[in-house]
């Protein structure tokens, strides 16, 4: 391969995660010298298809989780006290907690790609079909594809797989247990090894830069995040352990798959469950043949944007000291500056929050807010969805700062929250609404909203501990916690959407307390101006 050695090497090259930062900011200039107008010739299919591969129809009677949706984010402890406070009898919530050591079958399996990134409902437009999915998506292009290594599950013969949220079935690939395979590429990490199923999570960069253009990439790092917010949930709900695991040699993994690592790239593992005793399995990495079976083209014709190729082969892994070194690579972020005033929002309650099925089956993107406060307790139970991280290969880095616009008991202005603590620190009082407008590319709902929360970590921090590879990780959590905000919102009755910002601008309005800080995805928080059914809501 002729840029073995430029894959080697490149993630250590941090110069390009930085100028990929730098050429696709926003910017009040940007965003009207450089016009974009969709070509509806060439727009991406939303699904991936094998023609020629087996299939097998999953269940469609599904009972979803009815967890509190703030509780199956919160993870398998909060479950367990939840439905401890619910009546439910305590075998029953122990069980739910014991439940990766039990056999993990079809409908399980089920519920969880359902979850994950299934097909919720949809509805004709003008002629278009407008598809609403169970995670939220940047445009509603959802450019994420989901593979399933199933090794351990009731009902289902070992192999990889493909999930079809479109038909909601399983496209078989290959057959026999991945495991060893994706564990050697991870350097063996245990959690693969045991788990009873893979989840492989891959972006097709071509369905969101036929809109997004060059900043594409980073939308599908935050959709890959959505995905996983509700993948987790769905998991906690089940009682199922999950890892996530982003430090892994991209070349076998995305060789697997069948992706050649430019126009679709693998973004993330997720080792699902764990067997009752350690797999004896051969944890090799022997080259793979190439997968025979093809999809059909994405679209008519795509654009290649070389500044997505760039950055994807500028953060790939290739050998097992590297997998390691990311895996063990330290970050802590800076301590915040002291603030002028700290607010300990009340912890939240789980058990008034509606169940995980329905909020996924409810949830869309609003379109418009009425200028209406939520409820500080709204805000507290929404917020704390970003106490809680991953059980993960990567460090917490992300930071959020939230622009309070109208929160019953909370003063308007700019706060930051302390992950740790559950705090609200006070960086200025006021009303910041036309700011927070503006920042949002002057859009109507980062005004009208009841808060604007910011996700930023410190690119430089980032880059110094995990080099580019860690440029993916920080947008990927940041969408993560944007996807738990989502939840949490539609669970308690408010609405939700995910907006994109003035780069430059964001990071000085945020100064000088967020002065090392990059702006990575916003999320606006708020009452519908009116209660839409959810056909009425954005699919995104």
């Amino acid at each position: 391969m002729s840029d073995d050695r430029e894959r080697k090497t490149s993630n250590d090259d941090r110069e390009i995660a930085r100028d990929y930062h730098e050429i696709t900011k926003h910017s009040y200039t940007s965003v009207r010298s450089s016009p974009h107008y969709l070509d509806w010739d060439i727009r991406p299919r939303p699904y991936k298809i094998y023609p020629a591969a087996g299939m097998l129809a999953l269940p469609r009677e599904l009972i979803l989780p009815g967890v509190p949706t703030t509780a199956a984010i919160a993870g398998r402890g909060a479950v367990r006290d939840a439905m401890a406070a619910a009546g439910g009898a305590a075998s029953e919530a122990d069980a739910a907690l014991a439940a990766d050591a039990a056999p993990l079958d079809l409908e399980t399996v089920t519920r969880l790609l359902f979850c994950a990134d299934g097909l919720t409902r949809s509805k004709i437009v003008d002629g278009d079909a407008y598809h609403f999915r169970a995670a939220a998506s940047a445009g509603a292009l959802y450019p994420i594809e989901i593979y399933l290594a199933a090794a351990e599950v009731d009902g289902l013969e070992a192999g990889l797989y493909h999930f079809s949220p479109g038909d909601l079935r399983l496209r078989g690939l290959r057959r026999g247990d991945w495991r060893g395979y994706l564990a050697a590429a991870a350097a063996a990490r245990p959690s693969i090894l045991e788990a009873r199923a893979v989840i492989v999570m891959s972006a097709i960069f071509w369905r969101s830069a036929w809109k997004y253009r060059a900043r594409a990439w980073r939308y599908c790092y935050w959709d890959a995040g959505t995905v996983l917010a509700n993948l987790v949930a769905a998991a906690n709900a089940e009682g199922l352990t999950t890892e996530v695991l982003t430090a892994f040699a991209d070349e076998p993994v995305e060789a697997l798959i069948g992706a050649d690592g430019d126009r679709e790239g693998a973004v993330g593992l997720v080792a699902i469950g764990r067997a009752p005793r350690a797999a004896v399995i051969d944890a090799h990495a022997a080259a793979q043949p190439a997968l025979e079976l093809e999809s059909l083209p994405l679209s008519a014709r795509e654009v290649a944007y070389e500044d997505i190729a760039r950055m994807q082969r500028g953060s790939r892994l290739a050998t097992t000291a590297e997998v390691r070194a990311i895996a063990a690579a330290e970050f802590a972020r800076d301590a915040a500056p002291p603030a002028a005033e700290s607010i300990a929002l009340d912890a939240p309650g789980y058990t008034t929050a509606r169940g995980l099925g329905e909020t996924i089956l409810r949830r869309g993107s609003s379109r418009s807010f009425a200028r209406e406060p939520i409820a500080g307790a709204t805000l507290a139970a929404i917020m704390a969805t970003a106490r809680h991280h991953l059980h993960a290969d990567f460090a917490a880095m992300v930071e959020p700062y939230v622009i309070v616009n109208a929160v019953t008991g909370v003063a308007p202005g700019l706060y930051y929250y302390q992950r740790e603590t559950g705090a609200l620190e006070l960086i200025r009082s006021g009303e910041f609404r036309g700011e927070a407008g503006y920042l949002c590319l002057e859009q109507p709902l980062g005004a009208d909203c009841s808060v604007l929360i910011c996700y930023t970590a410190s690119i430089e921090k980032v880059l110094a501990a995990y080099g580019n590879r860690g440029y993916r990780d920080a947008h990927l959590e940041a969408g993560l916690l944007g996807g738990r905000a989502y939840l949490a919102a539609y669970a308690l009755g408010a609405g939700a959407t995910g907006l994109t910002f003035y780069d430059d601008d964001t990071a000085k309005f945020l100064a000088p307390h967020g002065a090392a800080k990059n702006p990575l995805l916003m999320v606006a928080v708020g009452m519908p101006r009116r209660r839409p059914t959810p056909d009425e809501e954005s699919p995104g």
